[in-house]
């Protein structure tokens, strides 16, 4: 991405930003949709439901504790 679009992106007021972002992600969604058949949809909804429903029960481990194991686990794996 040129360096001057991205400095005039960053200069507008967050209300225009957003707009951008949403119509940026909308159309990279679109996109995947279309490349993805009814099989493949149909496995990654499926796989998708699952954890989606722990959230929606509180079944969630904290934030904290999350980037704590990623941290160790990065780290056991540098001192390799």
């Amino acid at each position: 991405m040129p360096q001057q679009l991205l400095q005039q992106l960053v200069a507008l007021d967050e209300s225009a930003r957003l707009e951008i972002a949403h119509a940026l992600l909308k159309s990279v969604d679109e996109a995947v949709d279309v490349d993805m058949g009814d099989e493949e949809r149909t496995r990654l909804e499926t796989a998708l439901d699952h954890p989606l429903a722990q959230a929606a029960a509180g079944q969630t481990v904290p934030a904290d504790e999350v980037f704590r194991a990623l941290r160790a686990k990065r780290e056991a794996q540098a001192a390799r």
